[in-house]
């Protein structure tokens, strides 16, 4: 039986990544659609109070996805030993994360530098969502593949046996 901690971290996860994840798709895909319509005094209010009701779900968001993250990647590098392909992806989606960890945070707050990424909001969820996707299939691929049986380190040259050389006078 697993240890209930390791699973408890599993499911918090996920449940990050899904709030996480589903917020962004509903607020690209169907709040902004929705206020199309109205006027725009009335659009960035609507914005403004989305933002304060959504930034306490994305911070705790990244701060579960975070801590989880890590936890069960610590938990996992026993089974994965010498196993560069498992790394290699692990690390392509830890990128990945950080970078959907930065767009956000930015999203949602007021510091200047960042206006411009606010101003075309609708692209960086877009961006967003898509690297979240690409992070949920990597997770998946990875879930599925399982250990491999000897670690790529252990594994020797396949030897053959020499070629018979023919001796001329």
């Amino acid at each position: 039986m697993p240890d209930p901690i390791v699973i408890l971290s599993r499911v918090l996860h996920v449940l990050g990544a899904i709030v996480l994840l589903g917020g962004a798709i509903c607020i690209r895909y169907v709040f902004f659609p929705a206020i199309a319509p109205l006027p725009s005094e009335e659009q960035e209010s609507l914005k403004g109070n989305l933002t304060r009701r959504w930034k306490p779900f994305v911070h705790g968001g990244i701060t579960v996805l975070f801590l989880t993250g890590f936890y069960n990647y610590f938990v996992a590098m026993g089974s994965h030993k010498g196993d560069g392909p498992y790394h290699m992806l692990m690390g392509i989606k830890i990128l990945l994360a950080m970078f959907v960890f930065f767009v956000v945070s930015v999203l949602p707050g007021r510091i200047p530098a960042f206006a411009g990424m606010r101003r075309n909001l609708k692209t960086w969820l877009s961006m967003t969502i898509l690297c979240s996707i690409v992070i949920v299939v990597i997770a998946g691929f990875l879930k599925i593949r399982g250990t491999p049986e000897t670690p790529v380190a252990e594994i020797s040259i396949i030897e053959t046996p020499a070629m018979e050389t023919e001796t001329h006078p």
